[in-house]
């Protein structure tokens, strides 16, 4: 697609009268997203981007940061027409998403947040390895270091099974096949001189947004369309006491805890993300 550049989008046909477009997390893509996609098209026809500087989709001398990649998204929905959409995010996802939402509320009808970042509730860390890691790509030195390290010559099947180790509750629980897709898209990234600049760039967005609480709650309360947040309590990148604090103080928005999954819960158990999902989107209508 020609959406203010070059853009790669997954299409499942369905009925019209909904559409979702499903938005990954940070190092991720719309691979993230084929285990509920067929799914979802039994009630709606499904929009699954790869966001910019991610997957397949170049940044192509544009900015992956997130106010870049919410740009590119109300491009996207008004490109494929058909008035407005449901978005689902996972992280990074879900924060493009909020800001959607708050943004260009006209665009959306719905909002599914997965795993989403959220602010951060005084007494609760994530992991020490994601700590760490956002404490380097804050950095200049550390940043441009570790970025390199990630998507240098690397054991693709490696590489996503230790990802998965880290975002998942269990990593048994996402398929072989979709272990051997993510793998083969490690091998074409790490050969691609921009997919580290892009990554860092997104990741060093994203920690301005965090340092910005007020910001990041302001963007919660504009949110006017119904909000569903699935979240996993095992997620070790965003605790689930952040998803459980936004919903007390929304108590509009309906909302889940799975107890046994982590990051990606529409990886992890697609079946139960797909049941929530549906149930909600026909009460919403």
């Amino acid at each position: 697609m020609d959406v203010e550049g070059p853009a790669t989008s997954r299409v499942r046909h369905g009925p019209h009268e909904r559409t979702f477009v499903l938005l990954h997390g940070l190092g991720g893509s719309g691979l993230n997203w084929l285990q509920v996609a067929p799914g979802l098209a039994r009630i709606g026809r499904v929009l699954v981007p790869d966001l910019l500087g991610f997957g397949e989709t170049p940044r192509a001398g544009r900015s992956s940061t997130l106010m870049a990649q919410r740009r590119m998204l109300s491009a996207l929905i008004r490109e494929v027409g058909g008035g407005r959409v449901i978005l689902a995010g996972n992280s990074m996802g879900g924060g493009i998403g909020i800001l959607t939402a708050a943004v260009d509320p006209r665009a959306v009808a719905g909002l599914v947040l997965t795993a989403s970042i959220f602010p951060q509730v005084r007494g609760w860390r994530p992991h020490p390895l994601v700590v760490a890691a956002f404490a380097a790509y804050r950095s200049p030195v550390a940043g441009e270091w570790l970025v390199r390290r990630r998507f240098g010559p690397v054991d693709p099947q490696l590489a996503v099974r230790a990802s998965l180790a880290m975002i998942a509750a269990d990593a048994r629980s996402v398929p072989p096949e979709m272990v051997r897709l993510m793998a083969a898209q490690v091998r074409a990234r790490s050969e691609d001189p921009d997919a580290g600049p892009a990554f860092l760039e997104a990741a060093r967005s994203m920690l301005r947004l965090g340092r910005s609480p007020a910001r990041a709650a302001g963007a919660i309360d504009a949110i006017r369309c119904p909000v569903l947040v699935l979240h996993g309590r095992r997620d070790r990148l965003v605790p689930a006491a952040y998803a459980e604090d936004v919903l007390r103080s929304h108590p509009d928005w309906s909302g889940r805890v799975f107890p046994d999954l982590g990051h990606v819960p529409q990886m992890e158990a697609p079946d139960r993300w797909l049941a929530e999902v549906a149930d909600w989107s026909r009460v919403i209508g």
